[in-house]
């Protein structure tokens, strides 16, 4: 598979791939909101698993699970590690010091270096929101041809110029990877030296230009086209995809689902500041347990 084979979704199933785009942006928006309202370990960890069950309807490769576990990983292990060595909050309990306070000069610079268990923890929470989205924001990059999303920004009344410039951000990904790789094949085959990770870094520093040569070459290219067709007219015609009966009805179950989930998480919220309302006690119970 070609680097921009990797980031393209040439090859979901094809159920993922005909979903209207308002569908997957309305969907990752109220996921997003989800992330953001629930702070319970359990119930973080299950929309995060619902995320990995949908890559695995959706037929993500081989290939694609690989970049998406090393981006998962780095993520959640960074998370908890800068948690667990600068947890600030007052109940904190050592597991082991890195950096004894009386350990010459570091020890009086930093005060001690300690590796905290709620810290791991509070990490991992957090680590788990960021893995959610990002699992999530790749499986609709993986499995939506740009036009999808345009159509969606453009029917939102969106202005054209800006849905064009956040489209082309995601479309430029996979192509800034490719032309990377065209350069490093170039650069290799002059300078006559061996494939590798070795080559790759002595080659690195003379990437830049090559590649921000091709970069305005295509960005010229894609601007005439652009202007040819009139895309930025405010008469033009704009051609939408029919959205599904059914795609609107899951959206406004979940936008729904949300709304509740949300305004359970207020009230409980406004309980502890005083604000309690007895027949909302079965909600506070709720959310105490799942939100």
């Amino acid at each position: 598979m070609s680097v921009r084979q990797l980031w393209e979704g040439t090859d979901a199933s094809p159920w993922i791939q005909k979903l209207n785009g308002r569908t997957k942006l309305i969907v990752l928006f109220l996921f997003a909101i989800l992330t953001i309202t629930i702070d319970n370990p359990r119930s973080l960890f299950v929309l995060f698993t619902l995320t990995l069950l949908l890559h695995v309807a959706a037929g993500t490769s081989i290939y694609k699970w690989k970049v998406l576990a090393m981006l998962l990983l780095l993520g959640l292990w960074g998370s908890m590690f800068s948690q667990a060595l600068f947890f600030a909050q007052s109940t904190r309990t050592p597991l082991f010091v890195l950096i004894a306070p009386d350990a010459g000069f570091l020890g009086t610079l930093t005060g001690g270096l300690y590796v905290y268990r709620e810290g791991i923890l509070y990490g991992a929470v957090q680590g788990l929101r960021s893995a959610s989205m990002m699992s999530l924001g790749l499986l609709v990059c993986w499995t939506s041809d740009p036009r999808q999303l345009l159509q969606a920004l453009i029917a939102w009344r969106l202005s054209p110029q800006i849905a064009f410039m956040l489209v082309t951000a995601i479309r430029f990904l996979p192509v800034l990877a490719a032309e990377t790789g065209e350069v490093i094949t170039a650069l290799q085959l002059r300078s006559d030296s061996h494939s590798g990770r070795t080559a790759v870094i002595r080659h690195l520093p003379y990437i830049a230009k090559p590649l921000l040569a091709r970069c305005l070459r295509r960005a010229q290219i894609l601007a005439l086209s652009v202007v040819s067709r009139g895309f930025f007219l405010a008469n033009a015609n704009r051609q939408s995809m029919v959205w599904d009966w059914r795609e609107k009805f899951c959206c406004v179950t979940l936008s729904v689902l949300v709304a509740v989930i949300v305004s359970s998480k207020i009230s409980y919220l406004l309980s502890e500041q005083g604000f309690y309302f007895g027949v909302l006690r079965q909600a506070y119970d709720w959310t105490k347990l799942y939100l």
